[in-house]
């Protein structure tokens, strides 16, 4: 599996929506609730390229998931669904924005919050590739149903291989980042193997740090092109 992606100096996006994705679902949301919101950016990713959305919440050992609903260029959903008290959201927009014309936009956003149902929560939504409270993330897939999740930027780690078998031998998740303006230069690459052990009881391998060293490699050097490739 490979995913070559070619970025503007500018800033454009890619990505891959999931696999499985929850319906949007659009009406509106009484005036006198207080909610959880995303004022999405018209000019880039308005409500409809989204295909999908929806938050979750973790606090006191407890994970939560609410469905997200589109109103006119907003996403939305009630403060009393979720509990209250300190603790980890995260937003999840599955889009239909395409990155270099093939692959569908997936964006997360991350954040350390303390709830209270008669407070509601506001948000911006991506205004671009490099907006640095979202990150961009792109699902490949080959011609046999393999299927990995990668974080497309240097401050994204993060990859996913789903259904791994038992018999693969090794794994490898290759990640580099290129300057393609004025000649061919790599300004940063990481390469992940697993050889024994890689998968976990749904054969899926996940990892959220391995690639944390880019950016250091990267520093202040431009770069335009993303390359990235899954061996099994």
């Amino acid at each position: 599996m490979k995913f070559p992606v070619m970025l503007p100096l500018a800033v454009t996006s890619i990505l891959f929506a999931s696999c499985k994705k929850d319906p949007v679902i659009k009406q509106p949301v009484p005036a006198d609730k207080t909610i959880l919101s995303v004022k999405l950016n018209t000019a880039y990713l308005n409500g409809a390229k989204v295909d999908s959305a929806f938050a979750t919440w973790k606090t006191n050992d407890r994970e939560q998931r609410v469905k997200m609903l589109v109103r006119n260029d907003s996403l939305i959903t009630e403060m009393n669904q979720f509990s209250a008290g300190n603790g980890k959201m995260a937003v999840y927009i599955y889009s239909n924005k395409k990155f270099s014309n093939q692959y569908l936009s997936h964006w997360i956003l991350r954040k350390d919050i303390s709830i209270q149902p008669s407070a509601g929560v506001p948000n911006n939504g991506p205004a671009s590739f490099f907006d640095s409270n979202w990150l961009p993330r792109v699902e490949i897939k080959d011609g046999i149903g393999h299927a990995a999740i990668i974080g497309l930027r240097p401050d994204d780690s993060y990859f996913l291989v789903k259904k791994v078998q038992h018999k693969v031998i090794k794994l490898v998740v290759d990640k580099g980042y290129w300057k393609t303006i004025g000649g061919i230069q790599g300004v940063g690459q990481g390469i992940w193997e697993c050889k024994t052990g890689c998968t976990s009881a749904e054969g899926d391998v996940e990892n959220t740090n391995f690639f944390d060293f880019i950016p250091g490699q990267i520093g202040n050097k431009v770069w335009n092109h993303i390359e990235g490739n899954c061996f099994l």
